[in-house]
């Protein structure tokens, strides 16, 4: 396997997360080439969380008394990596109100799935790789199903260079959605430049283009990568 090959699938998984614009928050130009939709994908995850939670109370404080959902808190994405904070990076900071409220709920709640995946995803969105797994998966095993934190988990075990977990996320997502085209076609990258099966990479491939018909960048990739 060349290192060109490596690239390019590293940076066909983080392209299929989702088209729209490119990546904020990030330091160098070559992360910027090769992970240029990455915030975008957990901004909406943040925005879908969002929209569930003003339709809904929830008693984070453990009072008994319905607290009301907090449309900003969930929306808002962090707008850069707090300093002071071992393992991100320095001099953007900004985004550490929101992680100190979802740590904070979590620390009164610590089964408070909304407010772990939002910790999860705020990490993600800073690249701390590390941290964003353990709220994640905490709010997978209290909430099982939830594909948007299977997808967020497919990221940051992808970023860590952990594939088979990486896939075992995707696995997750076919088992509750086996037409999703995202986890598919990250399956057939997955598959394909790192675990060196290209028939079944091929399978996946062929699928995302009998089920996708409204993505023409995703079916781009997916015809680019059948023919490579």
């Amino acid at each position: 396997m060349t290192a060109s090959s490596i690239v390019f699938g590293r940076k066909a998984v983080i392209l299929a997360v989702i088209i729209g614009v490119a990546a904020m928050f990030v330091t160098s130009f070559v992360y910027r080439m090769n992970h240029p939709n990455l915030t975008v994908q957990v901004e909406q995850m943040q925005q879908d969380r969002a929209a569930a939670a003003a339709n809904a109370d929830h008693d984070h404080d453990g009072d008994g008394v319905q607290d009301h959902g907090n449309n900003d808190a969930a929306a808002t994405p962090p707008p850069g990596m707090g300093e002071g904070m071992p393992g991100l990076a320095p001099g953007m900071g900004g985004g550490m109100s929101k992680i100190k409220e979802y740590l904070a709920a979590v620390e009164q709640n610590p089964n408070d799935v909304e407010a772990l995946a939002n910790l999860g995803n705020s990490f993600l969105m800073m690249r701390a790789w590390d941290r964003a797994i353990g709220p994640l998966e905490k709010a997978n095993e209290l909430q099982p199903g939830d594909t948007e934190v299977l997808k967020a988990l497919g990221i940051a075990y992808f970023n860590k260079e952990d594939f088979v977990k990486a896939s075992a996320a995707y696995d997750e997502i076919l088992e509750i959605d086996p037409n999703d085209t995202l986890a598919l076609f990250n399956l057939g990258v997955i598959f394909k430049h790192y675990f060196e099966k290209p028939d079944a990479a091929r399978t996946y491939f062929e699928k995302v283009l009998t089920l996708e018909k409204n993505d023409p960048e995703m079916i781009k990739m997916v015809k680019d990568e059948l023919k490579n």
